[in-house]
């Protein structure tokens, strides 16, 4: 073992740097909007409210817990390490010690909840002037219809933004972030005019729509799911402006929606927080998957990854349920390919349009009474040639979902679970067995460090 490895003290005695940056947020209380949360909680009369960070924010969620206290008489809590992604509201976790309201830090995905919430945005400096003067020398008319689409981290700055690009551009839109109902709000966003007016998304289709911001999801979503003219993406910090197209990333989804028609069983997976859409969406695949006679599982494993999506070999499709901000969608280490709603919905459902040219990737817009919803037709057997193995492919048809109920309790009964697979295996994780372990001395185990135990030899 002395061959192999080296001497026991060097591991012992290594020192480890730690960095000790600290993000300087300047004045706290400005920063994470302390007097207006405060307010919000008063007003409201709020007794039990939980503080909702990000990783990144947790270091000072102990000042802004304090802030607060002291200008609040109200039971506080600090949410940290969401069961998803940290942009969603984690209201499992408030109903867990009782909460009566949430405040959200940090970025934010802007789905719906079933509890109060405030929201406190990062913000992030920039030169509104040079930003505006890079991209007059592109656009120095008003000729083109342009709509103004800005980062969210940059919406206290949205005053004088406004101002100077109506001066600019007195012809053109802006998509202003929106936190309440709004018939033509779409990703949290709401388009308006100079004069306050506000349209329906299907106005961008002739405009050229500007991004200030930095790639990302955000932008990646905006790019996918809204049809425009162009678009067109602003750094604010380099003011380089660059244009956008997913051309290739469309031509993959449209191999995954045909890798959908091939799948038997197909896996619901749900990396969402409770919500009431959210079981909607879930009954919607269901029952798709059912007229298409194809078997679905739903799987909630916390945080997807590999290691725990490769549990389950028996599926042959995931269909995520998640947040528009997950980036998951586009991962390859998974073994199985991962699909949006939307994507099942075009492979399995007759009555929508097999081709398409954007992307609905909040699932919210395909429920019923939204502006995406399309009604489940029934499945018509065919036979056809999969594009992808080459191989005949029948379609599994069950007729009079509503009128047998002996048809759906069979099967319901072969779909709920998965765990008949799992009983077959050979190993299936730590098991208890009562009774059949005999019962033996506490012994001594090892001792030491990994690179070197008591126990083994020189």
């Amino acid at each position: 073992m002395a061959n192999l490895t080296t001497d026991g003290k060097i591991c012992i005695e290594r020192s480890i740097e730690i960095s000790n940056t600290k993000r300087n947020f300047g004045d706290i209380i400005t920063y994470f909007d302390i007097p207006e949360t405060c307010k919000w909680i008063t007003d409201n009369n709020f007794t039990k409210v939980c503080l909702q960070f990000p990783d990144e924010l947790l270091g000072v969620s102990a000042q802004i817990y304090e802030e607060i206290k002291k200008r609040a008489d109200v039971d506080l809590y600090i949410l940290g390490d969401t069961s998803y992604a940290s942009c969603c509201v984690d209201s499992v976790a408030a109903m867990h010690v009782q909460g009566d309201a949430i405040v959200h830090y940090g970025r934010s995905c802007f789905t719906k909840t079933n509890i109060p919430v405030y929201t406190v945005l990062p913000k992030s400096e920039f030169n509104v002037t040079m930003t505006m003067k890079s991209l007059q020398e592109t656009f120095n008319t008003d000729d083109d219809k342009l709509c103004l689409f800005y980062d969210a981290e940059f919406e206290h700055c949205k005053d004088k933004l406004e101002k100077v690009w109506y001066e600019m551009y007195p012809h053109s839109y802006i998509a202003y972030l929106e936190m309440e109902d709004n018939n033509k709000k779409f990703h949290s966003r709401l388009i308006k005019d100079k004069n306050e007016e506000e349209y329906n998304v299907d106005v961008l289709m002739n405009c050229i729509c500007i991004y200030i911001g930095t790639n990302g999801q955000t932008l990646f979503n905006f790019t996918i799911s809204i049809e425009a003219n162009k678009w067109i993406s602003l750094n604010p910090y380099t003011f380089k402006l660059e244009s956008k197209e997913e051309t290739s990333w469309f031509k993959r989804r449209r191999h995954l929606i045909e890798k959908c028609k091939d799948a038997n069983i197909i896996g619901i997976l749900i990396c969402k927080l409770a919500g009431e859409q959210t079981k909607d969406i879930i009954i919607s695949l269901k029952q798709l998957c059912r007229v298409n006679g194809k078997k679905s599982y739903i799987i909630s494993v916390g945080k997807p990854n590999v290691a725990k999506l490769a549990n389950f070999p028996e599926i042959d499709i995931y269909v995520m349920v998640a947040c528009p901000e997950n980036d998951l969608y586009n991962s390859r280490d998974f073994y199985k390919p991962i699909v949006y709603p939307f994507e099942l919905e075009v492979a399995l459902n007759s009555n929508r349009q097999p081709y398409f040219t954007s992307q609905v990737t909040d699932y919210d817009e395909l429920l019923p009474g939204k502006r995406h919803y399309c009604a489940i037709g029934e499945a018509v057997e065919t036979t056809d040639v999969s594009l992808i193995t080459n191989k005949i492919r029948e379609s599994k048809v069950h007729t009079n979902m509503e009128t047998s109920m002996d048809l759906v309790e069979k099967q319901n009964m072969e779909l709920e679970t998965i765990g008949q697979n799992l009983q077959e295996r050979t190993w299936r994780g730590l098991e208890q067995k009562l009774g059949e372990t005999e019962v033996k001395k506490a012994e001594e185990g090892r001792s030491g460090i990994p690179l070197h135990y008591n126990n083994e030899p020189e």
